[in-house]
């Protein structure tokens, strides 16, 4: 599975290098910068666990599938090997999301609010390939979330971190001497979490996506 995972990474990155600004054929380029920053708007695909719909006595139509926040970073570029720059840095984000199955007739019962909530922090390393104006990328890196479930009507305070290994690619292209769009595509792969003495349900093992556009900065 993660060996699809990556394949489809490394497919994600080809056409995104292929999309760098014509220039960079017309005439030399100045190699990337030496450090950049990203926020970035998110949305997350989540995966329905039957087992914890039914831990959190709710059907499975009421589990959130996904969830929007924000997402950042940033990488210093200290290293250079030909075309391709090596980067270190870090990344966070933020997510949550809620849903609500509205009763089928007048007299059923109202279903509890479910909410998600998503946040990770990790530090990361990444291959670039471009120029100073525009490039592409593939990074990863291994840190900590934490992801899990809750009722509006029972809320869960001790949900612990859990292990996270995140990969992906993404693109910055450059539209002044500061300022950039932005574009990422990732995995999260997290790890099973047990019951919390709150009243935090178990949670198994599970890899989600997450889409996030938003700025750069240098």
């Amino acid at each position: 599975m993660f060996q699809i995972r990556r394949t489809i990474v490394l497919r994600c990155a080809y056409p995104l290098l292929l999309l760098l600004p014509a220039s960079a054929s017309a005439q030399p380029q100045q190699p990337v910068g030496r450090f950049a920053a990203d926020l970035r708007g998110m949305f997350a695909r989540h995966k329905v666990e039957p087992s914890v719909a039914n831990d959190l006595h709710v059907v499975p139509g009421n589990v959130p599938t996904r969830s929007f926040g924000l997402s950042g970073g940033a990488h210093w570029y200290p290293w250079r090997v030909k075309k391709i720059s090596f980067g270190v840095g870090g990344e966070f984000l933020i997510a949550r999301g809620s849903r609500t199955v509205e009763p089928t007739t007048a007299t059923a019962p109202q279903e509890p609010a479910v909410r998600r909530h998503f946040s990770e922090v990790s530090p990361q390393i990444s291959f670039n390939f471009g120029h100073r104006n525009g490039w592409s990328y593939i990074s990863g890196g291994i840190g900590r979330s934490k992801l899990y479930l809750e009722r509006a009507d029972a809320p869960v305070s001790d949900s612990p971190n859990r292990n996270t290994i995140n990969y992906g690619a993404g693109a910055r292209w450059f539209t002044n001497h500061h300022v950039a769009f932005c574009v990422d595509l990732r995995w999260y792969s997290v790890a099973p979490q047990p019951p919390t003495p709150s009243g935090g349900v178990a949670q198994p093992r599970t890899t989600l996506m997450v889409l996030s556009a938003g700025i750069g900065l240098r």
